[in-house]
C-alpha cells in the first residue's frame, strides 16, 4: 500500500475558533471515470463529530478539501421527554451508488444508474456534555440521504429522518457498515447491525437485548433506495460495523467487528440467503475497527490494527483500565500499526499479515505522549481518469489524545487516501 501524507485535513466550512478535522472516509464509484468519498468531520473528543462532506475525484491528485460538498451538519433540538436543548450529532455516512453510465451484465443500461444513498446515525448529546446520552436516556435516529450524479453534477436529492425501527418493518437496523455497498443485479448489498432492539440497548443490557450483524438488500423504488430485506449472519453478540464483498467465484464474504478483536469471516454460496463461518482467528488483531476488502485483482483481505504491546511508557491517563472483572488488556489502545491480512486460496484461513502503516515509525511520538490512531480502513476498487482500476483505501490518522482527552489536533491528523497494489489482472467492479 502507498503511504502518503494526509489528503484532507481542515474542512473549508470549519467555523472560526474550532479545530474541525476530516477523519473517517469511505470510497465508492459514481461515474465511469469518477469516484467519491463520504468524509466525516471530527469536532471534539469522545467521538463528537460535526457532520459529513462528499468529495469527487478522477485522480488521487484531485482529492482536495475545496472540492467538498456538505451533506449534513449537527443541529440543536429539544431532547425528547425533558425538552432540554440537545445537540444532534451526525456520524459518518455509509451507503452505496450505481455509477452514472453503468450497465447490467447483459450490456443493457442499468435502470438506476446515477443514483445512490447513504445512512447516517444521529445521536443526541447534552449541550456541553462529555458524551452522548447513555443507557436509558440514549436517543438516536437515522438520516437517509438520496443522491444523483449526471456526469457533471453530484446532487443531494433528499434527506429523510427515520427511526431505527422504521427503515425495514420487523427489524431495528442501526450502525451502518465500515465499507460501502456492492452491486447485485439491480440491487445493492450492504451490511448493518440489526435485531429486534437497537445496538445501543444491547450495550446497555447484553443479556436482555439481543442484536447482531447481517446483510441488507437495498432496492430502488418510488421513494428512492430502501432496504427490502435483512438476513442475520453473526451470533446475537453485539457484532457491528460489518462489510461484504463478492469473491472471485461469485460467493459473498462477510465480516463484522466483534468484542475483543477476533477476525471472523462468513461465506454464502447462494446469494446471501444462508451463511457459514469459514474463518475465526483470535490474538492477531486489536479490538479496533476492522473491514473486509478486495484488491483490484480480486484478492480478499482484512484490514485492521495489529495487536501490539507498547515497549515504552505512556502518561497515566492513556494507560489501560481494568474492566468490571478486574481484567486489563496488555495494549492500551492498539491502533498504531495497520495491517492487511490476505485470505488464503482455500478461504479457510489468513496469510501472513502485511504491515502497511507504522505510525510511530512514520511520525515519531504523538504530541500527547500517548499513542496514534491509524484506523477505520475502508477500501473500494474504482476506475479513474486513466481508465485503470485502483483499489483505493481511506483511513483516519490522529493522536489518540484528541479522542480520549480532547487534545488539539496533531499536524498529521486527517484523512489519508492510499492505493493497495496487487500483482494480478484487475477485475472490473462495474460494467460501462
Amino acid at each position: 500500500m502507498t503511504t502518503g501524507e494526509a489528503d484532507l485535513r481542515i474542512p473549508p466550512s470549519s467555523p472560526a475558533g474550532t479545530s474541525w478535522r476530516y477523519g473517517l472516509a469511505l470510497p465508492l464509484q459514481v461515474g465511469p471515470e469518477t469516484a467519491a468519498i463520504f468524509c466525516n468531520i471530527r469536532a471534539g473528543f469522545h467521538d463528537f463529530e460535526a457532520g459529513n462532506d462528499v468529495l469527487l475525484f478522477s485522480d488521487a491528485s484531485d482529492i482536495r478539501a475545496e472540492h467538498a460538498l456538505p451533506i449534513n451538519r449537527n443541529h440543536k433540538e429539544p431532547y425528547p421527554g425533558t425538552g432540554q436543548p440537545s445537540i444532534m450529532v451526525k456520524y459518518p455516512c455509509r451507503g452505496g451508488f450505481v455509477p452514472w453510465g453503468a450497465k447490467l451484465e447483459d450490456g443493457s443500461a442499468h435502470p438506476h444508474a446515477g443514483t445512490g444513498f447513504s445512512v447516517t446515525q444521529v445521536l443526541a448529546w447534552p449541550v456541553g456534555g462529555p458524551t452522548a446520552y447513555r443507557v436509558s436516556e440514549h436517543y438516536e435516529y437515522l438520516e437517509l440521504h438520496q443522491y444523483s450524479y449526471d456526469g457533471k453534477n453530484f446532487r443531494i436529492v433528499s434527506t429523510e429522518r427515520i427511526q431505527e425501527n422504521q427503515l425495514l418493518p420487523g427489524w431495528v437496523l442501526s450502525n451502518p457498515p465500515i465499507r460501502n455497498a456492492i452491486p447485485d443485479g439491480e440491487d445493492l448489498l450492504m451490511g448493518m447491525a440489526g435485531g429486534k432492539v437497537s445496538l445501543a440497548r444491547w450495550m446497555a443490557n447484553p443479556e436482555e437485548a439481543k442484536v447482531g450483524a447481517g446483510l441488507t438488500r437495498w432496492r430502488w423504488g418510488s421513494e428512492g433506495w430502501r432496504p427490502v430485506s435483512f438476513v442475520p449472519i453473526t451470533p446475537l453478540d453485539g457484532s457491528f460495523e460489518p462489510s461484504v464483498i463478492r469473491d472471485l467465484d461469485g460467493s459473498l464474504l462477510f465480516l463484522a467487528r466483534g468484542r475483543e478483536g477476533p477476525i471472523r469471516v462468513w461465506r454464502s454460496a447462494d446469494g446471501g440467503r444462508t451463511w457459514k463461518k469459514i474463518i475465526h482467528v483470535v490474538g492477531e488483531s486489536s479490538a479496533s475497527v476492522i473491514s473486509l476488502n478486495q484488491a483490484a485483482d480480486g484478492t480478499p483481505y482484512v484490514a485492521t490494527n495489529l495487536y501490539d504491546v507498547l515497549l515504552r511508557p505512556i502518561p497515566e491517563r492513556f494507560r489501560p483500565k481494568k474492566n468490571s472483572e478486574g481484567v486489563i488488556r496488555g495494549a492500551p489502545v492498539g491502533r498504531e500499526k495497520l495491517c492487511l491480512w490476505p485470505l488464503n486460496a482455500d478461504r479457510n484461513g489468513l496469510e501472513v499479515p502485511i504491515l502497511v502503516r507504522d505510525s510511530e515509525k512514520e511520525f515519531g511520538l504523538p504530541p500527547s505522549g500517548g499513542t496514534w490512531n491509524v484506523d477505520h480502513p475502508s477500501a473500494m476498487t474504482v476506475r479513474l481518469r486513466d481508465q485503470q482500476w485502483h483499489n483505493i483505501m481511506a483511513m483516519r490518522i490522529c493522536d489518540h489524545g484528541e479522542v480520549q482527552a480532547g487534545c488539539l489536533p496533531a499536524p498529521q491528523t486527517g484523512t489519508y487516501v492510499e492505493e493497495v497494489i496487487s500483482d494480478g489482472t484487475a477485475i472490473p467492479q462495474w460494467k460501462f
